[in-house]
């Protein structure tokens, strides 16, 4: 129909989220902050820019993630692990936590027993929302 979208199939948008990511792991190699500022919502969910467990719910604007805790974040290490590409995808049915995400896609940045016998490894997560104008980045934690 004229002026409607063609629903995406889910490995299109996997497709499309990967290569997001890809491009949002590149423009933070590049400090490209005014790139980046424009992929990323107003608004981050960020449970990694804090050392211990925040008592109310890891928000940080925009400005505050780019200027404090980008590099931090996103040390070289983290980047390199990032680059093996090591990649899952969900969509989020259930629209966690206020609502922040569509999509989540996840880089293995640590595996299973890399650490040591028995720990199950560590994935890297972004999490992104799709909005009119495309992919934003809108969160970003780890989990076990």
């Amino acid at each position: 129909m004229y002026g409607q979208k063609t629903p995406e199939s889910k490995q299109e948008t996997q497709m499309r989220s990967e290569e997001f990511t890809q491009q949002l792991i590149t423009l933070i190699e590049k400090r490209d902050i005014e790139a980046l500022k424009k992929l990323t919502t107003p608004k981050l969910y960020c449970y990694v820019c804090f050392d211990a467990a925040p008592e109310k719910p890891p928000i940080v604007d925009q400005k505050t993630f780019y200027t404090r805790y980008l590099i931090p974040v996103f040390n070289k290490d983290l980047l390199e692990r990032l680059k093996r590409k090591e990649i899952k995808f969900s969509v989020d049915k259930y629209k966690a936590r206020e609502g922040g995400r569509d999509y989540i896609v996840l880089y293995t940045i640590d595996r299973p027993n890399e650490l040591g016998d028995g720990h199950e490894g560590v994935q890297f997560i972004f999490w992104l929302k799709d909005e009119e104008d495309g992919l934003k980045l809108s969160g970003l934690e780890t989990v076990p």
